[in-house]
């Protein structure tokens, strides 16, 4: 017995496919940063109970990006820096790495590509954000590094299926076909907003007329998406750009290099430098 896509769907439909679960530490700085009473005090403690993420938030803190005249040496100091809003994207940033790794070595292959891309994705959503939108750069970039998330439960099921990790045919259609529907649900659980939770879910559609005709998330990381793949089996790997209204709905023409990005080049490399 094998799986298909069919296959998964039902055991997504019926609770039967393990999904991944955010760590606690960053359940909590979402929870206490969404709480309008909260400050970046109570989040900072929380960040601090956690020793890789207390060390790499002040590590960003003191990136290109946020580098201040003096080095912050604390995760408030850190935290004050960046501002509560980037403070809890950050928290949700860096620990989704570990979401993006397997033993099997073909899974690990898909996995460290898909991370490796979803970073590249994000840095640029942010910053197309940031450019041509009126839409928050922190949550694009959310929805940036999260897009393709509902591919890690269908590789790890796939472990037990030696014949569909022997066969890259069988085994990226599974991925392609179903992951997102699969991530959409992810980020349901995880509590996200409906604008991010609809990027998994509508990011492979260029005919999508975006919200109601305006420029959302899902057109900004379906952009950042188009000009960084780098999988030959991708289901957006072949298609013309000129074709995508996701451009045109953010003020672009279909290749970036086109736009008139003053800097961005470096930004994008410093953002992408602090998420990974």
């Amino acid at each position: 017995m094998s799986i298909t896509p069919e296959s998964i769907i039902d055991d997504l439909e019926n609770d039967r496919l393990p999904l991944p679960t955010l760590p606690e530490v960053a359940i909590r700085v979402r929870e206490t940063a969404d709480d309008d009473n909260a400050s970046i005090t109570d989040v900072a403690k929380i960040i601090e109970t956690d020793a890789a993420l207390s060390a790499r938030i002040v590590q960003v803190g003191n990136s290109a990006l946020y580098r201040g005249i003096n080095p912050a040496e604390t995760v408030q100091a850190a935290a004050m820096r960046m501002g509560l809003d980037t403070v809890r994207t950050l928290a949700t940033s860096l620990v989704m790495k570990q979401l993006f790794q397997a033993t099997h070595p073909v899974v690990d292959h898909y996995l460290r590509a898909a991370w490796k891309q979803s970073t590249d994705v994000a840095a640029l959503s942010a910053m197309i954000a940031k450019t041509s939108t009126t839409l928050e750069s922190d949550s694009a970039l959310l929805a940036g590094l999260t897009h393709s998330i509902g591919l890690s439960p269908i590789l790890v099921k796939a472990e037990g299926y030696p014949d569909i990790l022997g066969n890259t045919q069988l085994l990226e259609k599974l991925m392609y076909e179903i992951y997102p529907v699969v991530g959409s649900q992810i980020l349901r659980n995880w509590g996200f907003s409906e604008a991010l939770v609809k990027v998994p879910a509508e990011h492979l559609n260029t005919e999508r007329n975006g919200d109601n005709g305006k420029a959302d998330y899902v057109d900004i990381v379906q952009v950042a998406l188009l000009q960084t793949i780098d999988e030959p089996g991708h289901p957006l790997a072949s298609v013309d750009h000129s074709q995508v209204s996701a451009f045109e709905r953010l003020g672009m023409a279909d290749n970036l290099e086109e736009i008139n990005m003053t800097g961005g080049v470096i930004e994008v490399e410093e953002i992408r430098e602090a998420i990974l």
